[in-house]
């Protein structure tokens, strides 16, 4: 390992880390959208190791936010248990931030990220648009073949833990397809798709992560000041929105015409003449029908 910087402001390293990534990240501390840093080329999974860290009180609140970067990620998870392995044609980070969770915007801090990361995106990949599907899902519609019909194809995810110990502090995992599409064993309901293959160009895995980085940053201070305007973004971009769909809740298959999310974050669909709406926490499966 090699260390950068003094006390609570240190970019944590492999000897091997690229200059550019190194000089991104030692931005990202210069210009305060992060505390510190860890990188590591390999990992099991970087929100493994920031959740670790927080609960061991090795994470201080000077330290914050807290950035763990990584190459490769060899036993990564989504959200119910998947898994999400990651190399260097993605970008793949956890974040561990301040943030009261008793809050009561805190309820959209994940849809809120899901805009940080769109916003993100569009503004180095313009005039690419991203679509969000709930409740976590970042992707966009594309094309495979010159004058088809745009299909939906996932982009990356986000993951948010808390933490048992160290304050609770919220732990954001972010994985996304930079310049690899990842070929999968099985089949899968949303196939998945690379920034490469929207733009047909190679993206900077160093100057994404800065712009998203940034951009998790505004967020988290409109949840205190404009929650409205980032649930009208995420509502501008849902992806699920005027779809028939079918889920899963606690063992429950529901089917119903999806109408959006409501204020606080939740999925609303109309059954059996019926509105309903849904929490992340608590639904399994989200498909199309």
């Amino acid at each position: 390992m090699g260390f950068i910087r003094t006390l609570d402001t240190v970019l944590i390293c492999d000897s091997d880390v690229s200059p550019n990534l190194r000089r991104t990240v030692e931005q990202l501390i210069d210009d305060g959208s992060i505390a510190s840093a860890v990188y590591r080329r390999a990992t099991e999974s970087t929100n493994t190791d920031a959740v670790s860290a927080v609960q061991s009180g090795a994470v201080a609140d000077t330290m914050l936010p807290r950035l763990y970067l990584t190459d490769q990620q060899t036993a990564g998870r989504g959200r119910q248990g998947n898994s999400w392995i990651s190399d260097v044609g993605s970008l793949t980070f956890s974040l561990v931030v301040d943030f009261d969770l008793a809050n009561p915007s805190a309820a959209f801090l994940s849809p809120a990220i899901g805009v940080a990361i769109a916003r993100a995106i569009e503004f180095l990949c313009a005039p690419c648009r991203v679509a969000l599907k709930w409740p976590n899902d970042i992707c966009l519609l594309w094309s495979p073949k010159p004058g088809s019909s745009p299909e939906l194809r996932k982009l990356g995810g986000v993951l948010i833990e808390t933490s048992v110990g160290g304050g609770r502090k919220p732990v954001i995992g972010i994985g996304l397809n930079l310049n690899r599409t990842p070929q999968l064993d099985a089949p899968v309901h949303t196939p998945p798709a690379s920034l490469s293959d929207l733009t047909a160009r190679t993206v900077s895995r160093s100057d994404l992560l800065a712009a998203v980085v940034d951009s998790i940053t505004d967020a988290l201070e409109e949840l205190d000041v404009a929650v409205a305007s980032l649930i009208d973004q995420y509502r501008s971009r849902c992806a699920l929105t005027g779809k028939d769909l079918s889920l899963i809740r606690n063992g429950e298959l529901v089917t119903g015409f999806c109408t959006g999310i409501t204020d606080d974050g939740s999925l609303e669909l109309v059954s059996g003449g019926h509105r309903r709406t849904f929490r992340s926490g608590e639904v399994q499966r989200v498909r199309s029908v």
